[in-house]
């Protein structure tokens, strides 16, 4: 469709059109032509379309077609979309979804307000400014971190509005849908919040102000070094949400030092929260592992959060997706390291970039050759997919007998 829709404009390659398709519906951000100067009007209407498709994932959007034709959902089409926000039940699922499309559509359209004004404020025109604040909106709620401008955000750097509004858009949306609902229900019904909800807020606020603080430090005399102290503040605010799923910059992490790249990726490989439109192996993930490591280290025999106990299940899957993660990371970045000439810090970034669905690059991308493009589409679809979801799907087999073997201990660390 890019292809065609493209053709008054700049001719896009196959691998080029594939790309920028597998970024958006991926959520991802990564881009090899100028979303605003080299795509046609026609096409930028493709990628949003395709961005909100990716951000409310595929199964809702096939579920909400089902609807929409008034088609029946089978109990198997309700499992997977249960499994897609993390959830053991298919029930309520039908009532999960309406909530899911309502919140999108109702966030999504507030935060075209303040946009709109923030994008006139600039000097643009009105037409321009509605039609820039409608694309940044969706692109930030879906943390796709696609941008009509060809610096990205970074001539907002200096302002409060549009960074101000892209960061509330970012970390609504890499919440998750679930944890959406019940803040939702918590407000209106006064209703108890669950664990999950508690550890993503828990969780995604500690690293908020950890990465912020941390890139303030690195970047003061750096990348922030040109900006007044309050105005360093503001962008290492921006600098530590958008790197986990979002790829918007207000300064360009090629100017980041060495520890702060490493800071970057650090969040990128982390994410957002499971059942949100973000990518990374996820914050609970990352909470349940440090929590688990936490009462072992106290000779606990069970994990315990808040007078619960997790499951050994959860412990197990924990470990999975970091194992299978990293594991693909480093298949990634090996294969880059074979294919490209650049130097290894950039491979390292653009591949924890696509994984993540972030987005943010060193500016490399363009360069890439088609093999390298093809090997971040992989990653990409992988980052967005699911790499358990996907691997489990495939190896999952139903066993007739259980079997109980001896235990045998195997020193670690």
């Amino acid at each position: 469709m890019l292809l065609v829709f493209n053709a008054g404009a700049r001719p896009l390659g196959l691998i080029d059109a594939l790309f920028t398709a597998t970024s958006a519906v991926c959520v991802t951000g990564l881009i090899v032509v100028d979303t605003g100067k080299d795509l046609s009007l026609a096409s930028q209407g493709v990628v949003l379309f395709l961005i909100q498709l990716g951000g409310l994932g595929v199964m809702t959007a096939t579920t909400t077609f089902f609807l929409l034709v008034r088609e029946r959902i089978g109990l198997r089409q309700r499992m997977f979309f249960a499994g897609g926000f993390g959830l053991e039940s298919p029930s309520g699922v039908i009532r999960l979804l309406i909530r899911i499309l309502f919140l999108t559509f109702a966030i999504e359209g507030i935060g075209i307000i303040p946009l709109y004004f923030g994008f006139l404020n600039s000097g643009m025109t009105h037409g321009r400014s509605l039609y820039s604040a409608v694309f940044h909106s969706v692109s930030a709620f879906c943390n796709a971190g696609f941008s009509l401008f060809p610096d990205n955000l970074e001539s907002f750097s200096k302002t409060i509005l549009v960074p101000g509004t892209v960061i509330c858009l970012v970390v609504i949306g890499g919440l998750g849908f679930v944890v959406l609902t019940e803040l939702r229900e918590m407000f209106l019904r006064a209703r108890r919040l669950s664990v999950q909800s508690k550890l993503v807020l828990v969780t995604t606020i500690s690293l908020v102000i950890l990465g912020s603080v941390v890139l303030v430090l690195t970047e003061w005399g750096n990348a922030f070094g040109d900006l007044q102290a309050g105005w360093k503040v503001w962008n290492g605010v921006f600098s530590s949400i958008t790197p986990r799923t979002a790829g918007f910059d207000t300064v360009a992490p090629a100017n980041f030092s060495s520890a702060g790249i490493f800071v970057l990726v650090v969040l990128m490989i982390i994410g957002a929260s499971p059942g949100s439109t973000g990518g990374g192996f996820k914050t609970t993930t990352l909470a349940i592992l440090l929590v688990s490591t936490w009462n072992f280290l106290k000779g606990r025999h069970e994990v315990q959060l808040w007078n619960r106990k997790l499951p050994f299940r959860v412990v197990q899957r924990s470990v999975t997706v970091v194992v299978l993660y990293l594991g693909t990371l480093i298949v990634g970045i090996g294969l880059l390291a074979l294919i490209e000439p650049f130097p290894f810090r950039t491979l390292f970034f653009e591949a924890a970039s696509a994984l993540g669905t972030v987005g943010l690059s060193l500016g490399i991308t363009p360069e890439l050759s088609d093999t390298g493009k093809f090997v971040l589409i992989l990653m990409m679809f992988w980052g967005r997919v699911g790499i358990v979801t996907f691997l489990y799907s495939l190896l999952k087999r139903e066993t007739g007998e259980r079997v109980s073997y001896p235990v045998a201990e195997v020193p670690v660390g």
